[in-house]
């Protein structure tokens, strides 16, 4: 059974339990970062903007691991959509009148490359070898960023310009998304406790400064190399260059040049950590891109 049938099966089973008859529920394949797809339940009630969808992509591996069956699916999906549509309730007022969203868009960066398809749907600016496109804020919590995408649809009804778009980001991102700076030493020692000795070896000058960049969600927080003046702030602290490595959409890596190889070089590492360590949707590229603090340029050495 392939997944659209399995999902078609899950779908149909959902709809014969449900005993709420204003509700459509349907299924559908949802294009996601780097063009990957993920297969998705939508339960949505009439008249109304949000629409709780529950992947199943998991669960048809469990379905053909026989760990379980069509209906203990379906009831498993109708559980996690009530869920999902409980939270999402909170929401039901929430507009999406261009007046209303102005102060709440913010831009987030994605690979060109990989996000062709992507691409073709939502308005977005090209920077280096990545693309600048939007969402706007729903909520800010500590479970995480919860946003709407603004797709050509969108941009459509609010009657306006991806360059008012850019421009209200620019504005709204560093004040809604505060950038964030550790050291990778910092990191490890919070999360998997480096001993001091480590430590202090790692922070010597004979080693390499690794400092984490992102925001303070810790969501899409690669965008903060378009932050004014963060990245040349880091570069005159630490009187050198940068290599920025992009180590998924959530954060960047800031290396000062004077303690690494060429720019080729750390792309091969990007490369090869982005096949062996990073999920297929969560890539931000596999090049190396250099700061250059007196010319207050990005560039990256294309092949």
């Amino acid at each position: 059974m392939t997944k659209e049938q399995f999902m078609e099966q899950v779908t149909e089973e959902i709809r014969q339990k449900s005993s709420q008859v204003d509700l459509d529920i349907s299924c559908g394949i949802f294009l996601k970062n780097n063009d990957t797809t993920r297969h998705g339940i939508v339960l949505k009630k009439r008249d109304e903007f949000i629409s709780p969808t529950v992947y199943v992509d998991g669960f048809y591996q469990d379905f053909l691991r026989k760990k379980k069956t069509i209906p203990e699916v379906a009831q498993k999906v109708l559980e996690a959509l009530e869920k999902v549509k409980e939270h999402a309730e909170l929401y039901q007022d929430f507009s999406v009148e261009f007046e209303d969203c102005r102060d709440k868009i913010i831009y987030r960066l994605i690979s060109y490359d990989r996000n062709r398809n992507y691409l073709e749907t939502v308005p977005y600016l090209p920077f280096l070898n990545l693309a600048i496109v939007f969402n706007v804020v729903c909520n800010i919590s500590g479970h995480g960023l919860e946003t709407i995408t603004v797709t050509n649809e969108l941009l459509d009804k609010w009657d306006t310009s991806t360059r008012e778009l850019i421009r209200l980001a620019e504005e709204n991102t560093p004040r809604l998304l505060p950038v964030t700076m550790d050291s990778l030493t910092s990191i490890l020692t919070k999360y998997i406790g480096i001993t001091n000795d480590i430590e202090s070896s790692a922070d010597s000058s004979s080693q390499m400064p690794m400092i984490l960049v992102s925001n303070q969600s810790g969501v899409n927080g690669s965008a903060v190399m378009l932050y004014p003046g963060v990245i040349h702030r880091l570069a005159c602290q630490y009187e050198s260059n940068l290599f920025i490595l992009p180590s998924s959409i959530h954060e960047i890596i800031a290396v000062p040049d004077l303690y690494c190889g060429t720019g080729k070089e750390l792309s091969r590492m990007v490369q090869d950590i982005n096949q062996n360590h990073v999920g297929e949707e969560e890539v931000l590229a596999d090049t190396a891109y250099y700061y250059d603090r007196t010319e207050k340029k990005f560039s990256y050495e294309q092949d």
